[in-house]
C-alpha cells in the first residue's frame, strides 16, 4: 500500500525497494512487514485479506516537547479523529481510506503554526474495520507520543501520523507557479564563500558566584584549545578547563568548506566572542560555515534550543499550503533524518522543483547528540520554528546551540552527487521509456518472486517441522509459531557481532538483537559442542514455551537450524540481580526497589508452583537468573535446569544434581531430593543477600565454606540486632518493619527441615499482609562443611542479559558459582 498522495512512479519505486530488502531480509519467514516513508509491503502465509491487523505495531515519536502539552494533545486527538472518520468514510480520496487534515490557530497554539494529521487504511478493510483499526492507533498515539511535536504509529492494516509541518502532498487549487520565489539573504554567502561570513551572536548573563578573574583566565585557556584543534582538520571538538568552563566548535562537514576555512572560522569566532562577550559567562556566535559556544555549565550531549538565530521570509498572512513548502517540507525532513543516523551528525539533500530551479537543503547536529536527540532537535525546528503557512520565499535558515537547518535555491554546499545534474528532453525521454520498461519487469520479478518464495517456503516448513518433531516429539504446533529461521536472527544480531554480544556463560553467549520490526531481542546462541546445552535447550523450549507471567521472562522464539541452537527472549535492559548487588561497583539500589524486587521474585515462583498450567520447579534460582527491566520489575530466566512435576506431586529424585553453591537446599545437594521447598530454599538465601548487599559464601576453600551469610544473619537475629545485617548503602527512607520481616521470611525459607519451610503461598501472602504475626524461625541449615568433592568448577556468567551457567557433573556432583567482576 502506498500513501495515497503520493505519485505513481514514486510509489512504484516504494514498493521496489521494499520487496528486494524483504527477500534479503525475511527470505524465510512465515510473515514479514516493511515501511517506507511512502509505502508498506506486508505478506504473510496466512490469510491476510479483509481482516484488521494491528501486529507487529511501530510507534514513533519526535522527542522534541511542546509547551502545553494538555491542550495541544487535546487538540493532536480531535483532529486525527476527524481525519479517521474522513478516511474510513466511503467518501475517503479515491476509495483509498485516506485523509489528511489541518488545524490552526486552536487550543493555544502559535498563531504562526498548523498541525498537520493522517490517516489511512488499507484499502480492502470496511469502514466499520478501517474505523477501529485507526481507533487503535489513536490510542497508542496517547502511549508513545504524549506531549511531542509529533508522532506516528503504524499497523499493518492502518496507520496515523501528526506533525507541525506539512509531511504530505495536498492538491493546491491555485496553479504551480512557473519559477518559485527565492528569498534574497542580507549576508554576502550567495555562493560558495572562501572566508568566514559572520551571522549573529548572543551573551548571557547568569547568576554565577565564582571568581571572575579566574574565569576568565580558564576561558581564555579554553578558547585558544577550541582555535587549536580546529587547524587539526576537526570539524566538531569540545572541551573544558578545570571544571569550570565548557566549550565547543562545530563546523559544516570539511567536504564542503574549503580547505583551512573551518580552522579560520573557528578563529574568527574566538576573538569576536571574546571582543563582543566580554565578561559574560555564557555565549554563543554563528557564522555561515560555524558556530562557537561556551558556558559556565556543562551542556555537552543536551540538546537546547535557545537562544536562536533565525533567518526567514515571511508574510502577515496565512495562505494555503503551496507547492513549494510542500516540497520544502519533505526536503528538510529528509535532511534531519539522514543527519540523525549519520557518525557526522549531518545531512543534505536536493530537489528538483522545476527545470530551473533547484532545492538545496542542509541539516547539522553537534556529534555529541545521540540519534533520538539530533532527530528530536531538528524535529523541533521544523514543527516550532519555520512559519510554513506564512513563508513568503524559499531561503533561510534556523540557527539552534544544538542543531540548525539551511535551505536555498542556490548551491551553498559541494554536492558530490552529479545525478541532480539536469538532463537534456531527449535524455529524459529516454529515460522515461527505461523506467517504464524497469518498472514492468519489476513487476513480472516480484510476481515470480513470490511464487517461488511461496513453494520453497512450503517445502522448508515441512523440513523444519519435520525436524521438530524428531527433537521436540509430537504435539509441536505451539513450537512451530515459535521457530525463528537463522538469516531473521543473522540479520538481527548483525551476523553474530562482538559489537553486540552482551554476555557470555557456560553454555554459549549472548547476543542483543533487533527484529525488523525494531523490537529488541536478546538472543542465547548455545555451544555446538555443549551436549548438556542441548539438553537444556529442548527443556527450556518445551517448558518456558507455556508459561507466561510479568515476572517470567518471556521467550518470544527459537531456532534450530544447521546445527544452531538459539532462544530468543524478550530484552531486558537493566541487566540481572546480581549486578546491582555484588558487582566490583554495585549500583545502589533503594529499600523499596529491594522490597519490590523481593515481592516480584515471589510472584514469579509462586506462578511456577500454583498457578502456571504446568508445575514447575526452577532448580537454579539465584541473582544472576533474575532480570530486571527498565521499571526494575524482577523477572525470573533460565529454566534449563527446571523440572515438571504432577500437581500433587510432593518431591522428585535424581542422580545428577545441578545447581550453584550457596542456593542449593542441603536436602538436594546431599540426597538429591528436590521440591517446591528446594526453591523456597533459594529464595530465602536471594532474600537475605537482597537485603544484606553480600553474597551468601564470600569464600571458599577446596574442602570447606567458611563466612556464610546464613550464619552471620542468624547470629544477628539471635542477638536482637536484625538491622545490623542491612545493607549499609542503606541509610535513610526505609521501613524497619519491612525490613525485620523480609529477614525473617528469609530466615524462615532457609529452615533445616524442609517441612518447617513455608510455601510461596504463604511467603507472598506474609509480604502482602500488613501488620501479621510471622512464625518464629529455627536455626538454618548450615551444612557443606567438610563435604564438598575435590576440584569444585567455578562457573558463573559475565551476562548483562542473563544466560544459564549451571554445570552438571556426575553423581552427587555440584557446581560453585564464583562472583567475577564484570
Amino acid at each position: 500500500m502506498c500513501r495515497a498522495d503520493v505519485s505513481s512512479h514514486l510509489c512504484q519505486l516504494c514498493v521496489r525497494n521494499a520487496t528486494q530488502q524483504l527477500s534479503s531480509e525475511c527470505s524465510l519467514s512465515k510473515q514479514a512487514v516493511i515501511w517506507y516513508e511512502e509505502c508498506m509491503v506486508w505478506y504473510s502465509t496466512s490469510f491476510i485479506f479483509s481482516s484488521v491487523a494491528t501486529t507487529p505495531s511501530n510507534p514513533m515519536k519526535n522527542s522534541g516537547n511542546v509547551s502545553n502539552p494538555e491542550s495541544f494533545m487535546r487538540l493532536v486527538f480531535l483532529t486525527l479523529n476527524q481525519t479517521a472518520d474522513e478516511a474510513s468514510s466511503q467518501s475517503s480520496i479515491g476509495n483509498n481510506k485516506f485523509a489528511t487534515k489541518e488545524a490552526k490557530n486552536v487550543l493555544g497554539i502559535s498563531q504562526t503554526q498548523t498541525l498537520y494529521c493522517l490517516a489511512q487504511c488499507t484499502p480492502n478493510l470496511s469502514p466499520h474495520d478501517c474505523r477501529t483499526c485507526l481507533d487503535d492507533a489513536i490510542r497508542q498515539i496517547q502511549g508513545c507520543c504524549e506531549g511531542r511535536i509529533g508522532g506516528r504509529v503504524l499497523f499493518p492494516s492502518c496507520n496515523v501520523r501528526y506533525e507541525m509541518y506539512p509531511f504530505y502532498n495536498v492538491p493546491s487549487a491555485t496553479p504551480i507557479p512557473k519559477l518559485i520565489p527565492q528569498t534574497k539573504t542580507s549576508h554576502a554567502d550567495s555562493n560558495l564563500s572562501e572566508f568566514p561570513i559572520y551571522l549573529s551572536h548572543n551573551c548571557t548573563n547568569k547568576t554565577f558566584n565564582a571568581n571572575n578573574s579566574a574565569f576568565q583566565t580558564h576561558l581564555t585557556k579554553l578558547l585558544f584549545n577550541l582555535a587549536s584543534n580546529a587547524t587539526t582538520g576537526n570539524k566538531f571538538y569540545k572541551a573544558d578547563v578545570a571544571n569550570t568552563v565548557f566549550g565547543l566548535f562545530l563546523c559544516r562537514d570539511q567536504e564542503d568548506l574549503p580547505s583551512g576555512l573551518c580552522g579560520e572560522c573557528v578563529k574568527n569566532a574566538t576573538h569576536e566572542i571574546s571582543s563582543k562577550c566580554d565578561s559574560f559567562h555564557e555565549a554563543i556566535i554563528w557564522y555561515s560555515q560555524c558556530m562557537l559556544r561556551y558556558s559556565y555549565r556543562n551542556f555537552f550531549n543536551e540538546v537546547e534550543t535557545g537562544p536562536v538565530f533565525s533567518e526567514l521570509n515571511t508574510t502577515n498572512k496565512d495562505d494555503e499550503q503551496n507547492f513549494f513548502t510542500m516540497k520544502l517540507a519533505k526536503t528538510l525532513d529528509q535532511a534531519a533524518i539522514q543527519a540523525g543516523d549519520s557518525d557526522e551528525k549531518y545531512g543534505k539533500r536536493t530537489t528538483k522543483l522545476n527545470d530551473l530551479q533547484t532545492l538545496y537543503a542542509l541539516a547539522q547536529c553537534t556529534q555529541d547528540l545521540s540519534i533520538e536527540d539530533c532527530k528530536g532537535c531538528l524535529g523541533i525546528v521544523l514543527g516550532t520554528s519555520i512559519p510554513w503557512s506564512r513563508l513568503g520565499s524559499i531561503g533561510g535558515r534556523v540557527l539552534y546551540p544544538s542543531c540548525n537547518i539551511r535551505f536555498e535555491l542556490f548551491q551553498f554546499y559541494k554536492d558530490n552527487d552529479k545525478s541532480g545534474t539536469p538532463s537534456s528532453p531527449e535524455r529524459r525521454k529516454g529515460k522515461s521509456r527505461i523506467i517504464i520498461l524497469i518498472v514492468v519487469l519489476a513487476s513480472i520479478s516480484v510476481t515470480l518472486f513470490f511464487a517461488a518464495y511461496y513453494f520453497l517456503h512450503k517445502k522448508a516448513r515441512k523440513r523444519r517441522a519435520a525436524i521438530l518433531e524428531d527433537n521436540f516429539g509430537r504435539g509441536i504446533a505451539t513450537l512451530e509459531s515459535l521457530q525463528f529461521d537463522l538469516a531473521t536472527i543473522i540479520a538481527a544480531t548483525n551476523k553474530f557481532s562482538d559489537q553486540n554480544k552482551i554476555g557470555k556463560g557456560g553454555f554459549g553467549e549472548v547476543y542483543k538483537g533487533i527484529l525488523l520490526d525494531g523490537s529488541q531481542i536478546a538472543v542465547k546462541r548455545l555451544s555446538k559442542s555443549s551436549k548438556q546445552g542441548s539438553n537444556e535447550f529442548k527443556n527450556e523450549v518445551l517448558l518456558i514455551a507455556k508459561l507466561q507471567h510479568r515476572n517470567l521472562v518471556t521467550l518470544i522464539g527459537f531456532c534450530f537450524e544447521e546445527e544452531e541452537k538459539i532462544l530468543i527472549y524478550e530484552y531486558v535492559p537493566n541487566k540481572s540481580l546480581d549486578y546491582f548487588l555484588f558487582d566490583s561497583q554495585p549500583q545502589k539500589l533503594s529499600w523499596s526497589e529491594r522490597y519490590n524486587i523481593i515481592g516480584g521474585i515471589a510472584q514469579g515462583i509462586l506462578y511456577l508452583h500454583e498457578h502456571s498450567r504446568l508445575k514447575v520447579i526452577h532448580r537454579d534460582l539465584k541473582p544472576s537468573n533474575v532480570l530486571l527491566d527498565e521499571c526494575m520489575i524482577p523477572k525470573i530466566s533460565d529454566f534449563g535446569l527446571a523440572r515438571i512435576v504432577e500437581i500433587n506431586q510432593d518431591k522428585g529424585n535424581t542422580s545428577v544434581i545441578v545447581g550453584t553453591y550457596g542456593y542449593m537446599s542441603p536436602e538436594y545437594a546431599m540426597f538429591g531430593q528436590f521440591s517446591e521447598k528446594s526453591d523456597v530454599f533459594s529464595f530465602g538465601v536471594m532474600v537475605l543477600e537482597i537485603i544484606s548487599g553480600k553474597k551468601n559464601f564470600s569464600s571458599y576453600e577446596s574442602h570447606r565454606i567458611t563466612n556464610g551469610l546464613l550464619s552471620y544473619v542468624w547470629k544477628q537475629w539471635s542477638d536482637h540486632t536484625p538491622l545490623n545485617t542491612l545493607d549499609p548503602d542503606i541509610t535513610e527512607n526505609y521501613s524497619e518493619i519491612e525490613v525485620i520481616k523480609c529477614i525473617q521470611i528469609g530466615l524462615l525459607c532457609v529452615q533445616q527441615d524442609p517441612d518447617a519451610r513455608p510455601t510461596m503461598v504463604t511467603v507472598a501472602s506474609y509480604l502482602t499482609s500488613h501488620p501479621i504475626e510471622l512464625p518464629t524461625p529455627q536455626e538454618p541449615a548450615f551444612f557443606l562443611h567438610g563435604r564438598m568433592h575435590e576440584n569444585p568448577v567455578a562457573n558463573e556468567s559475565s551476562s548483562n542479559q542473563s544466560i544459564n551457567t549451571s554445570t552438571p557433573f556426575s553423581n552427587n556432583q555440584m557446581s560453585i558459582s564464583q562472583f567475577l567482576p564484570r
